[in-house]
């Protein structure tokens, strides 16, 4: 059993006040690790510090990324969207020119009184509708552009508002370009508060791959520092890796989805970065490939015959290149700005620290919910530190394979290390449980692309189902499929999460005492309604807005000590009488 302590004693001024530390110019190779101070042999684990930024200040590396004139009021754009607009306003605005403005509704009243479902709705709607009225004006506006005199107040303020812009057609191509952007605001806020939590430890990550640190402020515009973030298009976690990318860089199989895991995700993220930066020469080039991707960008250099990202915003006119792959960039740097000037934006906060944790290393096959009572921890912090774990693996239809690295809540790896020992043959295996998937094959699917799509070779597929090495696959067939563990891509730097200690004795009794109680109030109610999990709530969130507890929720849908929701999926939550 190989067992290692991450400390988490410094947070350097930089990352808690919103600054940059030490950063380099040009990415290498990672160096090699450095050992800390080992504690004597005959000791149960070695004491190993991960590395930290240095608290050093440095001046700003503004060369490595350039302002480009072009860029200036897409930049002043979104540092309004991240720092000035409310999550309760909608700016409606020209696409192609964000220094225009068209309105700004606001829904703060309206927020006052109306429950999110209600209130969601009538911003869809009003966005609509005001889209809609502008887009008449602008047309208006148009047809009698030869003749401003002939206009009304209205219509005169739109036509001001492209005073700069000697397009004869500006009008009638605005009209096709309107665009609605709620406000990011207190989404920001909140972001730099739960940032506390990760930045010291991503600032060394990326410090180990000589990486400007000014890096690690992206989380700000893919997720919001939110863990669970998952978007429509299947990109998930801090650094929200689509499925394809997170293959390369990290494990994503049926044990294992490690793009929910801050910690090895923020390894990948600085290897995916270091190598769209070696590619392509530039980082606003290198920033906008993390969201085109590497490929689309090249092929966007040679069709324009430039070599910076202006060239492809002025010149590069493919579909796929589009509102979102051009502001990328600028939404990176307004982001930095407005961390790098929060008392500014948002007066005084209070950025969360990050807390210490063990981290040991499994050498067999182990139930989830052995490694979680090994340490002591409840299943809510068992997660939060250990969140990459599929459902099948927390429900024991898969176990933990072996090399995996657990973490575990400060000051209890000594205890683990002895229980783990004294593990009998029924808790620790030799092999993984057989879980399978079925897969219904589909007109056009081949036997690559279904082992592509669960991670698992053809040979596996055609063993567990029977077929030569000539026989093809039919539409309607049902193929058995059988999980594989797979390695870790590349290097792993485990770091400082969120964590707490075990339970004393005294919180342990008011623990027992509320589930009692729980359980008193639990014959008071009848009934349920229906709850559809949206991005980002978990189930302690959801307790917590319909005031009920985990453990009646947990009771009411059936989920054991599991918290593991799913978004889409709906849930009963008890009602009171």
């Amino acid at each position: 059993m190989v067992v290692t302590r991450w400390l988490s004693r410094l947070c350097v001024a930089a990352a808690c006040l919103g600054g940059t530390t030490a950063e380099a110019d040009v990415p290498a190779a990672p160096p090699a690790p450095v050992a800390g101070s080992i504690v004597p042999a005959d000791a149960p684990f070695a004491v190993i510090p991960t590395p930290v930024a240095s608290a050093r200040r440095v001046d700003s590396d503004d060369e490595l990324f350039p302002r480009y004139a072009v860029l200036k009021p897409n930049v002043a754009f979104w540092t309004k969207v991240f720092g000035e607009y409310s999550e309760h306003q909608s700016v409606i605005h020209d696409m192609n020119n964000l220094d225009v403005v068209f309105e700004v509704l606001d829904f703060t009243s309206e927020a006052a009184y109306l429950d999110p479902g209600s209130l969601r709705k009538l911003k869809n709607q009003q966005e609509a509708a005001t889209i809609e009225r502008t887009r008449r004006l602008l047309q208006q506006v148009h047809a009698a552009r030869g003749q401003p005199e002939t206009l009304d107040v209205e219509q005169r303020r739109i036509y001001d508002l492209y005073a700069r812009n000697q397009n004869d057609d500006r009008f009638e191509i605005a009209a096709s370009n309107l665009r609605s952007q709620r406000g990011l605001r207190e989404r920001t806020q909140q972001a730099l508060e739960i940032s506390g939590k990760y930045l010291p430890r991503m600032e060394g990550v990326f410090q180990g791959y000589s990486l400007p640190l000014r890096l690690t402020r992206l989380p700000l515009v893919e997720s919001s520092f939110n863990v669970e973030a998952y978007s429509k298009v299947g990109a998930a976690g801090l650094w929200q890796f689509i499925p394809s990318s997170a293959r390369i860089y990290m494990r994503l199989n049926d044990v294992v989805d490690d793009r929910r895991d801050p910690w090895t995700s923020t390894d990948a993220a600085a290897r995916h970065l270091r190598d769209d930066y070696a590619s392509l020469g530039s980082w606003p080039l290198a920033l906008t490939a993390y969201n085109h991707g590497r490929g689309g960008i090249a092929r966007g250099l040679t069709a324009t015959g430039g070599t910076e990202l202006p060239d492809l915003i002025r010149g590069y006119n493919a579909k796929s290149f589009g509102f979102a792959s051009r502001n990328f960039y600028a939404e990176f740097l307004a982001a930095y700005d407005v961390e790098r000037n929060w008392r500014t934006h948002f007066g005084e906060i209070q950025r969360k620290n990050p807390l210490e944790f063990d981290v040991v290393e499994t050498q067999h096959y182990v139930p989830y919910e052995t490694l979680r009572r090994l340490c002591d921890a409840d299943d809510e912090v068992f997660r939060k530190l250990n969140p990459a774990y599929r459902p099948e693996v927390i429900a024991g239809k898969l176990y933990v394979p072996p090399g995996h690295l657990i973490r575990v809540p400060a000051g209890s790896a000594k205890n683990f290390t002895v229980g783990y020992a004294q593990l009998g043959d029924h808790e620790r295996f030799e092999q993984q449980r057989v879980n399978h998937l079925l897969h219904k094959v589909r007109k056009g699917d081949t036997l690559g692309g279904v082992a592509r799509r669960y991670g698992v070779t053809q040979a596996s597929i055609r063993a567990h189902n029977g077929i030569g090495k000539r026989g093809t696959l039919r539409a309607g067939q049902v193929l058995k499929i059988v999980p594989r563990s797979e390695s870790r891509p590349g290097p792993v730097t485990v770091a400082v999460g969120e964590s707490k200690p075990g339970l004393t004795a005294a919180e342990k009794r008011a623990s027992d005492k509320a589930s009692a109680a729980g359980d008193r109030k639990k014959s008071s109610r009848t009934g349920y309604r229906t709850h559809r999990v949206r991005s980002g709530q978990t189930l302690s969130s959801i307790a917590h807005t319909y005031k009920v507890s985990i453990r009646e929720l947990r009771q009411a849908n059936d989920l054991g000590s599991s918290s593991d929701i799913r978004v889409g999926e709906k849930l009963k939550v008890p009602v009171r009488r």
